[in-house]
């Protein structure tokens, strides 16, 4: 149960961070639940394998600060490894080792872990401890079952995210051989989305078995983003490794969303006035 403690405060954190970031809600977490593993873990290396620092402060604030970078430099590596994307990017920010890590993080890590050691841990076992242990068991079955329903369900998304990128990637490379020379397709600054509805113009005009064949996949990709937009949302840095484009056409279609919902709002709120 503190795993799942951990993770939930993590998410927490994540989600209010990036929230005011970016200046709109954001459901972070690596999951679709509101939980973050790498915290789980983080906190469950910090609590016990750093347990001979658990009474100080600044030996405990640098371990902590080494241990959970490191967790996620490696969670985001294997990420990048198995799912040929990179889910965060800290690039941008100053001191970073890859883009994985940022000396920003480390010191949060450090802080979080040193007063989660001393304040919020020990009140937490505490909490748990004074529950009845079959009670205890039964909870615990039960939040490791919806844990592990959750975790089952991301992997099968994030499989499906990644066989998406590659079908849109071959399909963008089979538009460019078929129209290959042709003016319109060679226009710089293109992004995809513009080029999918040049490409459904031009396939409409000529109704060719073959072209009618790329419609419908093209069709059938688009339809697909729909599912695929939660990647973005959650996580608005990710990055494609292999096929940017298809990444930036999702993120525009988030922007785009974000647009509608704003003017929406702004409209309704005239309404009221008048």
């Amino acid at each position: 149960m503190l795993f799942l403690a951990y993770s939930l405060i993590g998410w927490i954190w994540e989600t209010s961070y990036c929230s005011i970031r970016h200046g709109h809600f954001i459901n972070r977490g690596f999951l679709r639940g509101p939980l973050c593993p790498v915290y789980g873990f983080g906190g469950m290396l910090i609590m016990y394998l750093l347990q001979p620092w658990a009474h100080t402060w600044i030996p405990l604030f640098f371990a902590s600060m080494v241990i959970v970078s490191v967790l996620e430099y490696f969670t985001g590596w294997l990420l990048e490894t198995l799912f040929h994307t990179r889910w965060w990017d800290y690039s941008n920010e100053k001191f970073n080792l890859h883009g994985r890590i940022f000396l920003g993080g480390a010191i949060c890590f450090g802080v979080m872990g040193t007063l989660i050691a001393h304040f919020l841990h020990p009140w937490l076992e505490s909490r748990i401890l004074s529950i009845p242990l079959p009670t205890a068991r039964i909870i615990a079955w039960a939040l490791f079952a919806a844990f592990l329903l959750d975790l089952i369900t991301t992997i099968r998304g994030l499989v499906d995210f990644t066989i998406y990128e590659t079908r849109l990637k071959d399909f963008v490379e089979s538009l460019r051989d078929r129209f290959h020379g042709e003016q319109w397709l060679e226009e710089k600054e293109q992004s995809l989305n513009q080029l999918f509805q040049q490409v459904r113009e031009r396939l409409q005009e000529d109704t060719s078995r073959a072209n009618q064949h790329l419609l419908e996949q093209l069709e059938s990709l688009s339809q697909r983003q729909d599912k695929m937009l939660r990647h973005i949302r959650k996580f608005p840095t990710m990055r494609s490794l292999e096929f940017h484009q298809g990444v930036e056409a999702l993120r525009h279609r988030v922007k785009e969303e974000r647009q509608q919902r704003k003017a929406a709002r702004s409209a309704k709120g005239k309404e009221k006035v008048f």
